[in-house]
């Protein structure tokens, strides 16, 4: 029969599980506030849980008493799961950026729906892109790269040990800048689709000076639209694992930044 656990054993268990219940709180789906906070509590509960043999025996910082101690590794186990969590976020918004951008041009900007699970109001078709992005990113098991990501924080970051530098600001800036840049790698395909059917309506308007132009680019836009994002879907498999490599890599490197043992 084992004993109790002694008080490294608990603290270590406490950071570890404050680092996780960071991450969830940040993350896509999971972080959203129709998800209840009792399942995030749980679900992080059971992360620690998982992942403690994971644990280095020399991650566990000195255990002091003193508040202002304790109240700084709080702080700091907390960012390190919050930061990850952003880099996983940014990953997403990028992607759901180019489904708004693409959607207004194909018109359903007219006509809005309110989704529970994002807590805010979306086109059909951005929330049709929203389940066709989740359903690729948990069959690829892309999701393994955040638990991989977590597991490396507790292998060189140790307990309370977190750096918050100005390499951690630049990467982070890096990664939020290319949100734009993610977003019109996406869209381009429809948007460039998109302008020369809006061309080609207005050459017809001008050689049929009776037809209503306006009334026919809504079905020619929707048409062309859903016509070139169902072409180019079997191809976003591959540009999404590609996508959270590269993911992947960042988080990686703001680890490292926030690593003592990596600092100049």
């Amino acid at each position: 029969m084992t004993g109790l656990p002694n008080p490294t054993q608990l603290l270590v268990g406490a950071m570890a599980f404050l680092r996780i219940g960071g991450l969830l709180l940040s993350l896509p789906v999971i972080g959203d506030a129709p998800t209840p906070v009792r399942v995030r509590i749980l679900l992080s509960l059971a992360l620690t849980i998982g992942l403690y043999p994971a644990i280095p025996a020399s991650w566990a910082p000195d255990l002091a008493t003193d508040v202002l101690t304790i109240s700084s590794y709080v702080v700091r186990e907390l960012a390190i799961g919050l930061v990850v969590g952003f880099c996983a976020r940014a990953a997403f918004d990028g992607i759901m950026m180019a489904a708004t951008v693409v959607s207004y041009q194909m018109g359903f900007g007219t006509a809005s729906l309110f989704l529970p699970d994002y807590s805010e109001k979306m086109d059909s078709f951005s929330a049709f892109h929203r389940m066709m992005v989740m359903l690729i990113f948990l069959t690829l098991g892309l999701h393994r790269i955040f638990l991989t990501a977590v597991i490396d924080t507790f292998r060189l970051i140790p307990g309370g040990g977190a750096h918050l530098t100005g390499s951690l600001l630049s990467i982070i800036i890096t990664l939020t800048g290319g949100i734009l840049s993610i977003a019109v790698q996406l869209a381009a395909p429809i948007l460039v689709a998109l302008l020369f059917t809006m061309a080609a309506i207005g050459l017809i308007a001008r050689a049929v000076p009776n037809m209503n132009a306006f009334l026919m680019s809504f079905p020619a836009s929707f048409i062309i639209g859903m016509v070139v994002y169902i072409a180019t879907l079997p191809f976003f498999p591959g540009w999404m694992q590609d996508h959270f490599i590269s993911v992947q890599e960042q988080i990686h490197g703001i680890i490292r930044s926030m690593s003592p043992t990596t600092q100049p």
